[in-house]
């Protein structure tokens, strides 16, 4: 596979974003939650593509979703696309929002992860996070519970 390139979404990214997020999980967010994220000043939606940058027909193969909030980055959401899983894409873009919300002035992160996301989990605790809490039922699809994680981030 070729080396990933990384960018921020723009609203033409939406429809895109829409079917990698359908792909991705079985309770996808719906286009209000994309739409509202890609205008909020706080927050930060970057792209993972499969390709060079100088190609317009690379595939989208994921995104990360965070806010940053005074010194705090909350980690929303990493999705990869099923045919791109387990090719490192989910840490690269761990880093992407580790790094971009460091120069926005964050200090840690902290993230939700479902108890079951035996993935998540290990690539949260193999980048250093730490379990500081637990959201009993906090899914409400299933009311499953959700381990919370942070971390501190390294001044940029």
């Amino acid at each position: 596979m070729p080396e990933p390139h990384f960018r921020e979404a723009t609203p033409d990214d939406l429809d895109r974003l829409l079917a990698l997020e359908h792909a991705a999980f079985e309770r996808p967010w719906p286009a209000g939650a994309f739409e509202q994220e890609l205008m909020l000043p706080q927050a930060g939606v970057w792209l993972a593509f499969t390709g060079p940058e100088d190609h317009d027909d690379t595939a989208l193969a994921g995104y990360a979703d965070f806010w940053v909030v005074e010194d705090e980055v909350s980690l929303l959401n990493i999705a990869v696309h099923p045919d791109h899983r387990r090719r490192g894409i989910g840490g690269r873009l761990l880093d992407v929002v580790e790094r971009v919300g460091a120069e926005r002035g964050g200090e840690q992160v902290f993230l939700e992860v479902r108890a079951s996301n035996q993935a998540g989990l290990g690539l949260y605790r193999g980048r250093g996070y730490v379990q500081v809490g637990i959201r009993k039922g906090y899914y409400s699809d299933d009311q499953e519970d959700a381990i919370v994680m942070r971390r501190v981030l390294d001044a940029p």
